[in-house]
């Protein structure tokens, strides 16, 4: 009877440490990533709010550890609603919706640029 039970707690060792084995998975190292400051979530995008009139600066880190971005360069489709400075600096011109694509390094992110009065 102690045999059986022991043989029990074996098997049901066995089976635990192979199934917890099988669930782990390796994902490997965390990527940076670069991401913009004074974005908020609204739409289920990540937008930035500008007013037309009250430019806006934008301050870049990279995740993880929240490090201050300097340098960067930015592109937009639509440069009747926003324009960008060199040193990441909005101006509203009109009404609507822009995308940014910034870039610093290797990385690159986009934003929706939500340009009100």
């Amino acid at each position: 009877m102690k045999i059986r039970s022991n043989i029990y707690l074996l098997i049901a060792c066995l089976c635990g440490s192979l199934g917890l084995h099988s669930c782990k998975k390796d994902l490997g190292p965390i990527k940076d990533n670069l991401t913009v400051r004074e974005a908020i979530l609204s739409g289920g995008f990540m937008q930035i709010p500008v007013k037309i009139g009250t430019p806006l600066q934008l301050n870049l880190a990279v995740n993880p550890g929240n490090r201050t971005v300097t340098t960067a360069t930015y592109s937009n489709k639509h440069p009747e609603i926003a324009s960008y400075s060199t040193t990441g600096l909005i101006t509203g011109l009109s009404v609507g919706r822009d995308t940014v694509t910034i870039q610093s390094g290797e990385l690159n992110v986009w934003y929706i640029v939500n340009v009100t009065n």
